[in-house]
């Protein structure tokens, strides 16, 4: 393949040009369909660019349908389009070209739009919970000083913050970027420091949007089961010397959706293993400041000496969502390169909300928040449990989290989590089936309730109709059940 020419005293940007260059050779057939184009990385390094630059130039060819990315394979190229015959202008179908919504969401939004219906299927707190009014004051006080920051801040964040982010995290500020969701902090992790068709070890069941972003980065995925005591490391060292993965992601503290806690040795143990074969870890942490009970374990990126860790973390579970503000915590060579690449995206988070952040989390407004916080999610909680044991036939088990927003329950044989959210959406309860996170018997016979949505009236009612479910189905199969626990632990 020839090389491209780029022309930096032009006023077309370097991506652009090279989009062309590509396109022209498709259309003139000089790279047939079936090319493989070079790696972002190795195209960079050839025409002495960012890596951003072949990114984008890649990213709108794939939106014209002119290339297509593929595990394995890398970046290919495909057919060029057939111009349309003469005639009639068809109209544009735009239905076609977006993804239909998930069965599951639509089943489950469904009931949840429903008047008296009680959600266990949300993946945030109850309004109720939210800051709202010391937030009020805070934004009241940004505007009546005449000086609302309302500009564009640094690309890394506004430095007051990323200096209170880094004195609660344990890091400089140089090893802080403030983002816009911890989804985008995982989508360019993957973007940045992985290649197509290299490999990711990733704890199953996990949230289905992580599985989604790696899968969406062309990147291969090695499942690893979790239990009681978190990610089971044992087999780590074989996953690593058969696969070569370049990272590991794993969340370590009030797991979603088990909400299993991984334990302190078990850390360790991590953090040796990603030393001896040089794998990168990311520790998804949006729930670690909710621990209500039990005794805090260290975080990943605290026990870390050689800076193998990222540690990605959310305002949107401790606070509220609508500030749109995370951050992730890693040495200053990757803050660097992810914040470098985050332009071509969000460019950077809303000012405004960082410096409101900034005051709460400075006045004190954050440890007060969550010193009031955390005593109601434990009573929900407990509230939970306690409506499981008084209304749950015999054979269901659960997991008690110490933290977090979830409770997962396993089903006994022969129920599925599918068959049971068709029968609860009659009584009005809605829930996440297990199966939604990842593969396998245990999956599809989980269910994931969310304490920190529903008050404490609504969470006995919801048990309650819930289980009624659970007996019906029971009754209708006609079938004996076999009550042996899947995830061991303290299970009740």
């Amino acid at each position: 393949m020839d090389v491209f020419e780029l022309d930096r005293s032009s006023s077309t940007p370097l991506y652009q040009q090279l989009r062309e260059q590509i396109k022209q050779r498709i259309f003139s057939g000089s790279l047939p369909a079936g090319t493989r184009l070079p790696p972002e990385r190795t195209l960079a390094n050839t025409l002495g660019v960012n890596r951003t630059t072949v990114v984008n130039a890649y990213r709108d060819l794939a939106a014209e349908g002119l290339v297509e990315g593929r595990v394995g394979h890398g970046t290919v190229v495909m057919p060029p389009p057939t111009p349309p015959p003469d005639g009639p202008v068809r109209p544009m179908h735009w239905a076609s070209m977006s993804e239909s919504e998930d069965p599951v969401v639509s089943d489950i939004n469904a009931v949840v739009r429903r008047s008296g219906s009680i959600s266990f299927a949300h993946g945030e707190m109850s309004p109720d919970l939210f800051p709202a009014t010391a937030l009020g004051q805070l934004f009241s006080r940004a505007f009546s000083t005449g000086k609302a920051p309302l500009g564009y801040g640094p690309v890394a964040g506004y430095l007051p913050l990323r200096e209170a982010i880094a004195g609660r995290v344990g890091v400089t500020p140089g090893e802080v970027l403030v983002l816009s969701g911890s989804q985008l902090a995982l989508y360019l992790i993957s973007r940045v420091l992985l290649q197509p068709g290299e490999t990711v070890v990733v704890e199953v069941p996990s949230y289905i949007n992580t599985l989604g972003i790696f899968e969406s980065a062309g990147v291969r995925v090695v499942p690893v089961p979790v239990d009681r005591d978190g990610m089971q490391v044992d087999g780590l060292a074989e996953i690593f010397l058969r696969y070569r993965p370049k990272l590991l992601f794993t969340v370590p503290n009030f797991h979603n959706p088990l909400g299993v806690t991984m334990s302190l040795a078990r850390r360790r143990q991590l953090l040796t293993l990603a030393a001896r074969h040089q794998v990168g870890i990311v520790e998804d942490d949006p729930y670690g400041e909710l621990q209500f009970a039990g005794d805090p374990v260290p975080s990943l990126k605290s026990l870390d000496p050689g800076g193998y860790v990222i540690y990605v973390s959310s305002f949107s579970k401790s606070v509220t969502p609508g500030l749109r503000l995370a951050w992730l915590a890693a040495p200053p060579a990757v803050v660097e390169r992810i914040a470098a690449a985050r332009g071509t995206l969000d460019f950077r988070a809303a000012l405004l909300n960082q410096w409101v952040m900034d005051a709460f989390l400075r006045e004190g407004l954050m440890d007060g928040h969550l010193q009031q916080l955390r005593p109601v999610l434990h009573r929900r909680r407990d509230a939970l449990v306690a409506a499981l044991r008084q209304h749950m036939p015999a054979g269901v088990t659960w997991h008690v989290p110490n933290g977090g927003y979830h409770l997962w329950c396993t089903l006994p044989r022969p129920l599925r989590a599918r068959r049971l959210l068709s029968e609860a959406a009659r009584e009005g309860v809605a829930f996440i089936p297990g199966d939604y996170y990842g593969p396998g018997d245990e999956a599809r016979r989980g269910i994931r309730l969310n304490f920190t949505y529903p008050r404490e009236p609504e969470i006995a009612e919801g048990v309650k109709r819930l289980a009624a479910a659970v007996r019906r189905i029971l009754k209708e199969e006609g079938t004996a059940v076999d009550s042996r626990p899947e995830l061991s632990g303290p299970v009740v």
